[in-house]
């Protein structure tokens, strides 16, 4: 389902937690992104855990056995960001507040932190020698921004715009929904797939929020004595070149499997074609 000529094609990735992500997801996410060959991606931020640098001591054996920032979180995303600049022509990484906490680390230790930060910045180690476009979206700003008011966020097309997440209440969707007024947004953080509209009144245009759940381990052990309901997904968008129009799908991944939105099967074994092979999306 590649993109027609004047649009191209947006894939957008949830929470994922190196190294307690779950495998299988996305590996299903890494072989639809091979057939997909969308020319952006946009990561909504916490595809690192960064265990370290929390203030708070560990709740699980799970996280206490996370070490080894480098080796277990900055290099396998460095080598999964090479993987997507093989087809996209730009990434987005929005910084997600788990990726904050190594700023607010060094912010909080001071003394020799604050002359090194470019040694353990996510932004730093994530950035460098880059071969396609690279955009960082900070989780906050560091000064006043220039707007005087606007929020870190990446504007994918005309009234749509990417944030890590602003609620993990019930009503995640809502909220995010009443919160940018006008405008249409996608987000992370909640780890949920969920989605609300409302038709705006004075402009008759429908606006959207929603998330397309996450990638990380859906019951980790921190979580043992509260059953999660999150769920494993990623969103694609059409856009017009222009900007000026766009169109959103959101793919569930249920059991190390997803169907795009052209009846495609996308498994952690490969890509079954429901138009070659007997197993269809509508069963046998």
């Amino acid at each position: 389902m590649g993109s027609k000529k004047g649009s191209h094609l947006v894939m957008v990735l949830p929470d994922l937690h190196l190294p307690v992500h779950d495998k299988s997801a996305l590996r299903v996410v890494l072989r639809a992104f091979d057939y997909l060959k969308p020319q952006k991606v946009i990561i909504l931020g916490d595809w690192l855990d960064a265990a370290f640098a929390t203030a708070h001591p560990a709740s699980s054996r799970e996280e206490a056995k996370q070490g080894g920032y480098i080796a277990s979180e900055i290099e396998p995303c460095r080598r999964l960001l090479e993987q997507f600049e093989e087809h996209a022509k730009e990434l987005v990484y929005i910084e997600g507040n788990h990726e904050f906490r190594v700023e607010r680390m060094i912010t909080r230790e001071k003394g020799a932190w604050l002359a090194i930060p470019e040694l353990v910045l996510p932004k730093t180690l994530l950035g460098m020698n880059r071969k396609k476009k690279f955009t960082w979206i900070p989780y906050q700003h560091n000064a006043a921004p220039r707007d005087g008011y606007s929020l870190p966020h990446y504007k994918i097309a005309d009234g749509l715009i990417a944030v890590h997440g602003w609620s993990t209440s019930k009503h995640a969707a809502r909220k995010h929904l009443e919160l940018v007024r006008g405008y249409s947004i996608v987000y992370g953080h909640t780890h949920r797939a969920q989605a609300d509209s409302a038709r705006h009144p004075m402009t008759g245009l429908i606006n959207k929020a929603w998330s397309p759940g996450c990638l990380a381990g859906l019951q980790p052990m921190w979580m043992h004595g509260s059953p999660t309901e999150w769920t494993h997904g990623f969103s694609l968008i059409h856009c017009r070149n222009d900007l000026s129009r766009w169109t959103s799908y959101t793919v569930s991944i249920e059991q190390g499997e997803c169907i795009l939105p052209d009846g495609t099967k996308i498994t952690d074994g490969g890509v079954k074609n429901p138009i070659y092979c007997e197993e269809t999306i509508w069963g046998d």
